[in-house]
């Protein structure tokens, strides 16, 4: 029998040889390096997972569930229902954390059903029993009772419940169970080469077992190239791969030798992000200004008018420019971020700017400099 943990215990960080070796994340938000610099960076794999699963729900669901995903053809239509489900009924933690997708066959071949996916960072912390009412607070909303729930591990433990018997042992009256997808015991050898970008950008959190970890990375960057053409994508997922196996200078040198051609397209890929967001930036709140200006000007007959309009529709320009570019890159904003950008001024208005560029997830962007 295997029940939930009701007391968290240690989980050991899983060597080398039994997960994906260094830069192995910790629990919901970790403090790694940022780079060649001193500076260190707070990640939220929460976000990255969100970001990911969002972004490519079908070849989530082929890879996470292959036995009843691995065939779906383009009809079949898989729709994010975070946004959609009530946060005072299911729990600020769900609304937050947890991915519900449906997926409907509008031809009636199959029924529609309800893919729940959590991720997981710490195993230690991971309580199935709290899963359980998750998912029957989830089919109580959607009056359905066909919802599959699926667990991704970014970190391998010991005695990670897969199921819960509830009753005594002469009569079970009840069970539980979920999909578990624990990332450190696949091994990123055997998923090379696919043309699944989910599958090729989650191979750096996969096993490196005596595998060259520069040559895993360059893989997993070359495929998501190869796969993905959007450059918001390319570059928002480029530092999903990058997070999770973490060069050093020597690495970070030979990676730049070996992959020559991946670097110099991620560099011009950057280039042309900065360029257009500040561009649209620019037009925006000037046209924005030189319009207000004009009202104001008129009504009040003073060039102080005039001036004053233009600096105040420079800054909403901006601030509506910078929601509507943070809402294509990290989703639908919620209330806080919105209030955040309202009482924003020019100078954290160019910050915020800047961080979008190369941001990991939308709590980096407003990161204190």
């Amino acid at each position: 029998m295997t029940t939930d943990n009701d007391e968290p215990k240690a989980c050991p960080p899983p060597s080398p040889d039994e997960g994906s070796g260094e830069g192995v994340p910790g629990a919901g938000f970790s403090v790694v390096p940022a780079g060649s610099g001193s500076r260190t960076r707070r990640i939220s794999h929460d976000q990255y997972f969100k970001s990911l699963i969002t972004q490519y729900p079908r070849q989530a669901l082929a890879l996470f569930d292959p036995a009843r995903f691995a065939s779906l053809d383009d009809s079949v239509v898989i729709t994010p229902l975070r946004q959609e489900l009530p946060p005072d009924r299911l729990g600020e933690r769900f609304f937050e954390l947890d991915i519900p997708l449906e997926v409907r066959w509008p031809d009636g071949s199959r029924e529609t059903m309800v893919i729940l996916i959590e991720q997981q960072t710490i195993p230690s912390r991971f309580r199935i029993k709290k899963l359980l009412m998750y998912y029957v607070k989830l089919s109580e909303v959607l009056h359905t009772d066909i919802i599959t729930p699926i667990v991704i591990f970014l970190r391998d433990g010991r005695d990670i419940p897969v199921r819960l018997d509830m009753g005594p042992l002469d009569r079970r009256h009840a069970f539980f169970d979920y999909i578990p997808v624990i990332l450190p015991r696949w091994k990123a050898i055997d998923h090379l080469g696919t043309d699944n970008v989910v599958e090729q950008v989650l191979l750096t959190t996969m096993s490196r077992k005596n595998q060259d970890k520069v040559f895993i990375l360059g893989q997993a960057i070359k495929a998501l190239l190869r796969l993905e053409k959007n450059i918001d994508n390319q570059l928002n997922f480029e530092r999903f791969i990058r997070t999770y196996a973490p060069l050093d200078a020597e690495e970070e040198c030979r990676y730049n030798e070996t992959y020559a051609d991946e670097v110099a397209h991620m560099m011009s890929v950057r280039e042309e992000v900065i360029s257009s967001v500040r561009e649209e930036l620019e037009r925006k709140g000037e046209a924005r200004g030189r319009l207000i200006g004009r009202e104001e000007g008129r009504e009040e007959g003073r060039e102080e008018g005039r001036e004053e309009g233009r600096e105040e529709g420079r800054g909403d320009g901006q601030r509506h420019t910078l929601a509507r570019l943070l809402a294509r890159r990290f989703g639908p904003l919620d209330a806080e971020t919105t209030k955040r950008l309202a009482a924003g001024t020019p100078e954290q208005m160019d910050h915020w700017t800047d961080a979008l560029l190369t941001a990991g997830s939308l709590e980096e962007v407003f990161r204190l400099q």
